[in-house]
């Protein structure tokens, strides 16, 4: 591996970020269609929201990868590698292969003569990689907002959403319920939806838009539930139930009492693809629950003194970081 042409890989995809941000699915869709569209060839649990998206990504893989699939991940933003966004089965993708996406999808950009941002580009970048290694399912997180963001251009038989909040208000808007509409648009026609959604005109959003879209939604709370078992305060030990399904003494490694709520939003979904057929066992969904990873959320990372790291970027995930 040439770290030269890896850096200069890098630098190129870096310098698409003097473009902005710029919500909008023309472009990418041009790009993935020269491709043959990567995004539309395996089966994709899509997760929106504001708070929570990236722990919920990590647990549902983890529980996947437990079953003994082959499973792609799409998050953002990373915290010291770029690869860290791209990864199968909790590996990131090697810097040989992502420079010869770059190289490729550089090409077809040259070639088509479209603009492209940063995460435009990476999008491609995941999607193309996924198809190109052969992955059994991807979970693909939103970037920014759900309606116009680049992930949205998947067609996943199941949409997650996480709790919702005011964040990136200059690209969402301040009212909470077109936030909630922004982000509420991955739900797809005749999907399934999961989601935590306690404020009512956050969950009437949700559940309109669902209807309109023929979608089955299910609500943590209502449909189904996860409870802190007695005497394990302080530690994330819980149970799970949905229906006449019970679920006691589920270990969980993360930190924080919403990390729960996640985690019923991963076992629900990979509850469902059960039903649907793939071969995920109790064993699977604890071996998940217990070896789940996902750095610079609550993370502790020295005790003399105590230094925690956290990734809280808005006022909920700041509120909810300082309760625990």
């Amino acid at each position: 591996m040439n770290e030269s042409s890896y850096q200069e890989a890098l630098d190129y995809l870096y310098s698409l970020t003097q473009s902005g941000i710029k919500l909008g699915l023309k472009n990418t869709a041009r790009l993935l269609q020269h491709f043959g569209d990567p995004q539309l060839k395996t089966r994709t649990i899509h997760i929106g929201g504001t708070n929570g998206k990236g722990s919920t990504a990590a647990i549902t893989e983890s529980i996947l990868r437990a079953s003994g699939y082959k499973v792609g991940l799409y998050t953002s933003p990373h915290l010291l590698d770029f690869r860290e966004r791209i990864q199968i089965n909790r590996r990131m993708i090697e810097k040989q292969q992502t420079v010869d996406l770059i190289t490729r999808i550089k090409s077809a950009v040259e070639r088509i003569k479209i603009p492209i941002t940063f995460f435009e580009f990476g999008t491609v970048l995941a999607f193309l990689y996924f198809n190109e290694q052969n992955t059994d399912i991807n979970i693909i997180e939103v970037g920014l907002g759900g309606r116009l963001d680049a992930t949205n251009l998947c067609q996943a038989e199941i949409s997650i959403i996480t709790s919702i909040s005011r964040d990136h208000t200059q690209y969402l808007g301040e009212d909470l319920e077109q936030i909630a509409f922004e982000k509420a648009c991955i739900i797809k026609e005749s999907g399934t939806v999961f989601a935590h959604i306690p404020e009512y005109r956050v969950f009437k959003v949700v559940s309109d838009l669902s209807r309109k879209c023929s979608a089955d939604l299910f609500c943590l709370g209502v449909d189904f539930q996860v409870d802190l078992e007695a005497g394990n305060e302080g530690k994330n030990i819980f149970s799970f139930k949905w229906g006449s399904l019970v679920l006691n003494n589920l270990t969980l490694p993360l930190t924080g009492s919403y990390q729960r709520d996640n985690a019923g939003l991963a076992l629900s979904a990979c509850l469902k693809l059960k039903e649907r057929g793939l071969n995920i066992k109790e064993k699977h969904l604890r071996k998940g629950l217990e070896t789940v990873s996902w750095e610079g959320r609550l993370e502790t990372v020295s005790s003399h003194p105590t230094v925690v790291l956290d990734c809280a970027h808005n006022e909920e995930s700041v509120r909810n970081m300082t309760i625990e």
